[in-house]
């Protein structure tokens, strides 16, 4: 079978276990993720930009109401945006939930994140 080529919108159920024990604040166990890295990038490396979701009601700048920005799509939530983060899809295996257009306000907390 072909390997799929994740692009910018896809939406992966993916989990990122195992993580450091003691205070870590890191998005645990399996849950929706935001690829945010363009296709691309994507095909020339198993490594994938994304951003992860959460059920929690969060009210600071760096996150989104993802309910209220992509309120026709299938996942529901908040997106952490301040925790944008690389994963190496290939080893960690993932499930393509669907595709959206990325927020111009996502894609704007990530340039101020990175500085440019």
């Amino acid at each position: 079978m072909a390997k799929v080529v994740l692009g910018k919108g896809d939406i992966i159920l993916l989990s990122t276990e195992p993580k450091p024990n003691g205070t870590n604040h890191e998005q645990k166990g399996t849950r929706p993720w935001l690829v945010v890295s363009e296709k691309e990038l994507n095909e020339i490396s198993p490594f994938v930009w994304v951003v992860p979701f959460t059920s929690t009601k969060r009210s600071f700048p760096l996150v989104v109401d993802w309910n209220s920005v992509a309120p026709n799509g299938e996942t529901r939530g908040t997106l952490l945006v301040q925790q944008l983060t690389c994963v190496d899809v290939d080893s960690r295996g993932y499930r393509l939930l669907e595709h959206v257009k990325v927020p111009d306000e996502v894609s704007h907390i990530i340039k101020a994140i990175l500085g440019y």
